[in-house]
């Protein structure tokens, strides 16, 4: 499979669409921070009476994380994406266990629940990918990893070494 790799030209447009889907995922994420702070959810109002004040924590998370990730992607600067996708995972992460405490009430949660899981573990997936990109064989002093971090952007296109 690796000697007879995807056409150049598939592969860019395949990169492409993984690139505008990434982004239409951040962007859905920090859409959500905003309408958790304008009209949260009345499950979220409801499990956290009394505590309303981390309303506003959960959605400013959930904008930080997606405008941070939406930035980085668009940028290519992919350092970018690195901060910001634990808020976002984090973010995701409290709606899941507020989900999580009606899930079994009826079918409707659940479902909610294994959606917002299964973007919890998008931004995790998102996360240990990044992991690859910042691992640096070799011994540097942290002005040149720094430096070397900040010069690489993501393409839309992998290298492949034969």
């Amino acid at each position: 499979m690796d000697r007879a790799p995807v056409a150049p030209e598939k592969r860019r447009v395949l990169e492409a669409l993984i690139r505008v889907i990434d982004l239409i995922i951040y962007a859905a994420v920090g859409v959500a921070g905003v309408f958790a702070i304008v009209a949260p959810p009345p499950s979220v109002q409801t499990e956290l009476a009394g505590w309303e004040w981390l309303i506003t924590v959960w959605g400013a998370l959930l904008i930080l994380g997606g405008a941070g990730g939406f930035a980085g992607r668009l940028s290519r600067y992919w350092i970018v994406e690195v901060p910001a996708l634990p808020f976002a995972g984090i973010g995701i992460g409290v709606y899941f266990l507020i989900l999580g405490t009606t899930a079994t009430v009826t079918p409707f949660t659940t479902v909610a629940a294994m959606i917002v899981l299964a973007a919890m573990l998008n931004m995790l997936r998102r996360y240990l990918e990044l992991q690859i990109f910042a691992s640096e064989p070799g011994d540097q002093d942290i002005r040149t990893l720094v430096a070397a971090i900040l010069s690489r952007r993501t393409r839309d296109v992998v290298r492949r070494d034969a």
